[in-house]
C-alpha cells in the first residue's frame, strides 16, 4: 500500500469541524455546562453524567422542576457536516468499489433529540433523525429521492419505582439500546466510528444482529448506590430495516450487570444477548419457505478505568451462530480497547485497537483496526455548542472473508475523517 503521509497532512488543511452528544437542552434544563456530564471535548460521560443518564434524563429520580417544563429544556436541533478522504489498498485495483469517489464533502444528518422528566417517576427519551445521509451516490440506495432517509433512532418512556436503601427500580418501554452499551463505546463517546464489535455485523451472516442493534421492546433495571442490573425483552428483528418488527413469534432477551468501585464510576460489567434469527427463502419475509433457524448468542465483559483527564475503556465479545439448515455452528469473538485523554476542557486526544473474527475455527476472515483522533470544542454555552474532530484509521480486511469462508488477499484500508457538529 503506498505511503499515506502526503495524504495525511493534505487533509489536514481541509479538516472540517465533529461529532456531538451532548445535548443542550439538557443543559438548559439543568442550569449547568455541558461539561458536568461530558468530559470534554472527547465527551465520554462523567460520574454525573452517568447518573443523570440511568435517572432518566434528569439528576434525580424523583424529582422534577414543573416551572422548567419549556420547549426549550426538552428540545435540542443537532448538526453534522462530515469531510472523509478514503484510500484504498492497492490491492484492490479493479474491484467495483475502487470506482467510488475518494473524497467527499457530506451533510449528514438533522437530528431532533428530545427528552426529561415528565413528573415525579415517569421521563422520555427521542431521537429523530428529520434526514440522515445514506451514502449512497446513484441507484437502489437512494432513499426518498435524495440519498437521505428519515427514522427514529431511539425512543422510550422511563418509570422509576422507589425501593429501599435508596435504591431504585427504572423500567423502560419503546425503542431501547441496553444501558450499558449505551456507555461501553455505542453512546456518548471520544471517536465518531463506533468499536467494530459494537457497530458490524458478522461479515457473510444474513443475521444482522450487532451489539448496538436498537431493537422494541422494555426493560427492567434495578440501580442501587455502586450497581445496576437489567434484564430486557425484545422483538429482535433485523436490525438493519429501521423500526421493524419482528418476522417470527420468538422474542430475544438481553441481562446486564455493572459494578463501580471509586467516586469516578470506574467498573466493570458483563452483558448476554440470546436470539433466534429465522433465515426465509427471502430475507424477513415469513411467507416464502423457512430454511432454518439461526440460534444466537453474544456474551460480553466490560470494563473501564476513569481518572479526571483520562480514561482507559473496552470491551470483549464471545458468541455462537447457526450457519445452515444442518446446524452448523461457528464461534466468533471480538473486542476492543480505546484510551482517551483530554488535556483542558478544549483540546483532546485519543486512540482505539478494533478486532472482530466472525469464526474462530477459520483464519483470514478477521477485521481489524487501529484509530487515532483529536477533539476540539470550538465553544459551548447553555444554550448551543460546537465540536469538530479529525480521525485517522487504518482496517485490515481480507477478500472474501465471512462467517463461512476464509478470505485470500489482506487489504489495509486507510481513511481520513472530520466531522463539525452544532447543537442547539
Amino acid at each position: 500500500m503506498k505511503n499515506q503521509c502526503s495524504t495525511l497532512l493534505a487533509a489536514l488543511g481541509l479538516l472540517a469541524p465533529a461529532q456531538l452528544f451532548a445535548i443542550p437542552a439538557w443543559s438548559r434544563s439543568e442550569a449547568t455546562a455541558c461539561s458536568s456530564c461530558h468530559a470534554t471535548p472527547t465527551y465520554q460521560l462523567t460520574s454525573v453524567g452517568l447518573d443523570f443518564l440511568k435517572n432518566g434524563h434528569r439528576n434525580e429520580p424523583f424529582k422534577y422542576n414543573a416551572k422548567g417544563q419549556t420547549w426549550d429544556n426538552y428540545f435540542s436541533l443537532i448538526w453534522k457536516g462530515r469531510f472523509f478522504n478514503d484510500r484504498l489498498d492497492d490491492a484492490k485495483t479493479g474491484n467495483a468499489n475502487t470506482q467510488r469517489p475518494s473524497t467527499n464533502l457530506e451533510q449528514h444528518s438533522f437530528a431532533l433529540y428530545s427528552g426529561g422528566a415528565l413528573h415525579d417517576r415517569f421521563s422520555y427519551f427521542t431521537e429523530i433523525y428529520l434526514s440522515e445521509n445514506t451514502g449512497a451516490t446513484s441507484g437502489a440506495n437512494i432513499a426518498q429521492g435524495d440519498a437521505a432517509r428519515k427514522k427514529l433512532a431511539e425512543a422510550f418512556l422511563q418509570y422509576n419505582h422507589p425501593l429501599q436503601d435508596g435504591m431504585f427500580l427504572a423500567a423502560r418501554a419503546g425503542e431501547i439500546l441496553p444501558a450499558i452499551l449505551h456507555v461501553f463505546g455505542v453512546g456518548a463517546r471520544s471517536a465518531e466510528q463506533r468499536p467494530v464489535v459494537l457497530n458490524d455485523a458478522l461479515a457473510g451472516n444474513l443475521n444482522t444482529y450487532r451489539p448496538f442493534s436498537r431493537q422494541q421492546g422494555l426493560d427492567l433495571t434495578l440501580v442501587g448506590k455502586h450497581f445496576e442490573l437489567a434484564a430486557g425483552l425484545v422483538n429482535g428483528s433485523d436490525t438493519s430495516t429501521t423500526n421493524s418488527i419482528d418476522a417470527d413469534n420468538h422474542k430475544d432477551i438481553f441481562v446486564s450487570g455493572l459494578m463501580t468501585f471509586d467516586e469516578n464510576e470506574s467498573g466493570v460489567g458483563v452483558f448476554h444477548y440470546d436470539g433466534k434469527f429465522s433465515n426465509y427463502t427471502v430475507k424477513q419475509d415469513f411467507s416464502t419457505a423457512l430454511l432454518f433457524k439461526n440460534d444466537f448468542y453474544r456474551t460480553g465483559l466490560l470494563g473501564r478505568f476513569i481518572r479526571d483527564k483520562w480514561r482507559v475503556v473496552g470491551t470483549y465479545f464471545m458468541g455462537e451462530e447457526t450457519v445452515n439448515a444442518a446446524k452448523s455452528k461457528a464461534k466468533n469473538t471480538g473486542y476492543y480497547a480505546l484510551l482517551d485523554y483530554n488535556f483542558n476542557d478544549k483540546y483532546g486526544t485519543y486512540v482505539r485497537y478494533d478486532r472482530l473474527d466472525p469464526n474462530k475455527d477459520l483464519s483470514r476472515n478477521e477485521t481489524s483496526q487501529i484509530l487515532v483522533g483529536f477533539n476540539m470544542m470550538i465553544y459551548a454555552s447553555m444554550k448551543s455548542a460546537a465540536r469538530w474532530q479529525v480521525e485517522y484509521s487504518v482496517r485490515n480486511t481480507y477478500q472474501g472473508g465471512s462467517i463461512v469462508t476464509s478470505g485470500t488477499t489482506k487489504y489495509a484500508d486507510a481513511r481520513i475523517y472530520s466531522q463539525l457538529s452544532w447543537g442547539f
